[in-house]
């Protein structure tokens, strides 16, 4: 049988490491051996090299044979338990194989069952050690209360159990950029504590593999890898190694690790709510190899610190949180008015200010601004809203690096880097802190400008790790969790505090308006009485002068023309006196919630109404035509006035150079909108007069509304808005249809029922 290695033979360097398969090398280091099984058949499909160096037969020997024919029963019966536990993917043991003991690990990747095999011993008093550093957890509890504190403890403990050279706790930012956080070492070493390290030198698919596989061991930087052979038949050309124990490491990797002199390393991963937070990092200057019990223990220790992160943050956000909260029932407590003059209370509290630890806090609400502590000018504040309004979309928005999303207000930007703002409804409505910028020094470990470096015909990892100072401007101390959720609180009692205001100079409003209202009630009923009381005394003589006059004995002496006006005249007196009453029994009726509706004849009532306007008319020109119309169910004097102010809309609103004609017909098996089941009498009064955009249609029946110049046309702009007012007392409706220069058309609906 012939056989083949799967070692991945693609070149790699820097410039092409991003796509680098880590997880698929093909190879192994030495200090192991690893054979994979396949698992619905039990038959080994790939092995490494090295495997007679531990066991006594060769890959050769173990390609394509039965498991069961390789191991004893024992070894098979934990191989069994393995396969059968589907609850876990991974399981550890300890064997012997010819007097020798071996850490077994065995794992599944897709549907290959992968055995490792390390050989190992009681490595410095583990027993003791491992026993006393689980005691070792609960102490911490008790001795430590910041995150540093505990992450220092853990480095100095582990350093004991391992005995490595340097053991760190090195944490990511958001942009995976690492700080060594804390550190245990030997006196001689060079601190790395406080060090920043570039997200380049842990690329994002070693960062994943850190989130699958949380412990990596190299135990000899310098190893010699080993292949992993299977044989020419089989259907596997590569073999996920993700969660393997003897994996090869990157040769970028471990070309990094020998730019920094390191001899062997352990690697735990901090997971913290499913993101890689940190990562246990223990260096040594000489080959060192661990025994799984003490890997465990080193695993254990990264498993409590993630599990105390939210804690630790807690305990030292709590002093923080607990001043902020103060600050905000300083202000939400405070007994308030619900005038605007409240704002200029609040603002006068520092509290404001305090609640996110901030420099100063501008609010702007409807145009006008309010400020507290040191904030920009009022011009630079509404830019600043006007761009955070769209940036935000109208939501929160904090940051204390402004120069991120705008580099348009530079003042700003650099007196005031740190920006918190919340929206309160729409773009001219905010609220926004301020924090002062930070001279912040990054200590990296070597230039991060310098991270790759040419190294005869590729890219490599620097050699230097000499440390680089890097200040960074422009930039605040972040907003703490804590200061967030106070300013968060304060704003939703400043939107309720707002509406509360908005509401109540409503009210204020709606109580103005209606004392104006009652006051303007009262005058119109003085009107009314004046109208249809002491003006009737001065009719009454016009009438009876008028009358006198035509049944003297002597009206012979007068001529006809004369006769002609004072007969006009009494005429006009005698209709102006039956306004007059109609206009009383309006105002009685206006005190009744129902008045009572008479069946009226159109057909009568119109002609009265046209006999009546003859004077008008001929003066007008204009010509009125009256067709067939309904019976309905009206007031008459009502009915009178409705009319005539259309028509004498029609006759003011007429073309200069065209006689007017008034049309007034009724519209039959017409459904609308208005009269969708034929609910209405429509009548319709037409004319050919200057008309008006059809925009304007709701506006005509405003009261005091005007489309026109009082200069061009006189009136006062009631006539429509009483004629409003008329069909709504006949359960109707009134409607508008014109077109400029075209004339205009309005609509009465009057109920059948």
């Amino acid at each position: 049988m012939e056989y083949k290695n799967i070692t991945n033979q693609d070149v790699v360097n820097l410039e092409n490491c991003e796509d680098e398969p880590i997880h698929i090398p093909g190879r192994i280091q030495p200090h192991g051996f690893l054979i994979s099984v396949k698992s619905a058949t039990d038959v080994v499909n790939v092995c490494s090299e090295n495997i007679h160096d531990y066991l006594r037969f060769t890959h050769e020997d173990v390609l394509g044979k039965n498991i069961a024919k390789l191991f004893n029963d024992d070894f098979l019966k934990a191989y069994k338990s393995f396969k059968e536990d589907t609850a876990t993917s991974h399981k550890e043991f300890n064997f012997s194989f010819d007097d020798t003991l071996f850490s077994i690990c065995i794992h599944l990747s897709d549907q290959h069952i992968i055995i490792e095999g390390e050989p190992t011993e009681n490595q410095f008093g583990q027993d003791r050690r491992l026993y006393n550093s689980s005691k070792q957890l609960l102490g911490y509890i008790q001795d430590t209360l910041t995150l540093k504190e505990l992450c220092d403890s853990v480095a100095k403990a582990l350093k004991e159990i391992t005995e490595y050279d340097r053991v760190m706790i090195y944490r990511f930012d958001a942009d995976y950029n690492g700080e060594v956080f804390a550190e245990s070492k030997e006196d001689h070493l060079e601190p790395f504590l406080g060090l920043h390290y570039p997200h380049t030198d842990i690329p994002a698919q070693a960062r994943q593999l850190y989130i699958k596989n949380h412990l990596r061991i190299v135990g000899d930087v310098n190893y010699k890898s080993v292949p992993l052979y299977t044989h020419n038949s089989s259907a596997v050309n590569t073999l996920d190694l993700s969660l393997s124990v003897l994996r090869s490491v990157s040769p970028i990797h471990i070309e990094y690790l020998q730019n920094m002199g390191v001899g062997a390393t352990l690697t735990v991963s901090l997971i913290h709510k499913g993101k890689l937070w940190g990562l246990i990092a223990c260096h040594h200057y000489s080959p060192k190899y661990l025994s799984q019990e003490i890997r465990n223990t080193v695993t254990l220790h990264g498993h409590f610190i993630t599990s105390q992160i939210d804690i630790r943050i807690l305990n030292e956000e709590y002093e923080i949180a607990r001043k902020a909260n103060l600050a905000v029932d300083t202000l939400t407590t405070k007994n308030l008015n619900f005038h605007r003059n409240s704002l200029k209370e609040l603002f006068a509290e520092d509290a404001i200010i305090q609640l996110c630890n901030s420099c100063g806090v501008s609010l702007s609400v409807d145009g006008k601004m309010h400020s507290k502590g040191d904030t920009p000018s009022d011009i630079e504040v509404n830019l600043l809203g006007d761009i955070l309004f769209d940036f935000s979309r109208n939501k929160h928005f904090s940051t204390s690096e402004l120069s991120r999303i705008t580099s348009d207000i530079v003042s700003i930007v650099e007196k005031f880097p740190g920006i918190n703002y919340y929206s309160l409804g729409d773009e001219h409505n905010y609220i926004i802190w301020y924090r002062y910028p930070t001279l912040k020094e990054i200590n990296w470990a070597g230039d991060p400008s310098k991270s790759i470096v040419k190294k005869e015909q590729r890219l490599s990892p620097r050699k230097s790790f000499e440390k680089f100072t890097e200040s960074v401007k422009n930039t605040s101390k972040p907003w703490l969790e804590a200061e967030l959720a106070a300013s968060s609180s304060f704003t939703n009692f400043l939107i309720n505090h707002l509406r509360s205001i908005r509401t109540n100079e409503e009210k204020e409003k709606q109580k103005k308006l209606s004392e104006i209202l009652k006051q303007a009630n009262a005058e119109l009923e003085n009107i009314n009485w004046i109208s249809t009381h002491d003006l009737q005394e001065p009719l009454r003589k016009i009438r009876m002068m008028a009358s006198t006059l035509l049944t003297r004995s002597d009206q012979n002496l007068l001529s006809d023309k004369v006769i002609d006006r004072i007969t006009r005249m009494q005429s006009s007196a005698e209709r102006m006196q039956t306004l007059m009453d109609d206009i009383l029994k309006y105002t009685k009726t206006n005190n009744i919630e129902t008045p009572d509706l008479e069946t009226v004849n159109l057909n009568k009532l119109l002609p009265q109404i046209k006999e009546s306007i003859y004077d008008t008319l001929v003066d007008a020109e204009a010509s009125l035509e009256i067709k067939s119309l309904p019976i309905i169910k009206g007031i008459p004097f009502l009915l009178r006035q409705l009319f005539l102010n259309i028509i004498y809309n029609s006759i003011k609103f007429r073309k200069p150079n065209e006689l007017p004609i008034i049309t007034i017909h009724t519209i039959t098996e017409e459904r609308n909108e208005i009269n969708q089941n034929g609910a209405f009498h429509i009548v319709e009064i037409s004319d050919n007069g200057i008309g008006f955009n059809n925009e304007y249609k709701e506006k005509i029946f405003k009261i005091f509304s005007r489309l026109n110049s009082k200069t061009d046309y006189e009136g006062s702009g009631i006539g429509l808005a009483l004629c409003k007012k008329i069909m709504i007392k006949h359960h109707g409706l009134i409607d508008a249809v014109g077109e400029r220069n075209k004339g205009a058309k309005i609509r009465l609906y009057f109920s059948k029922i």
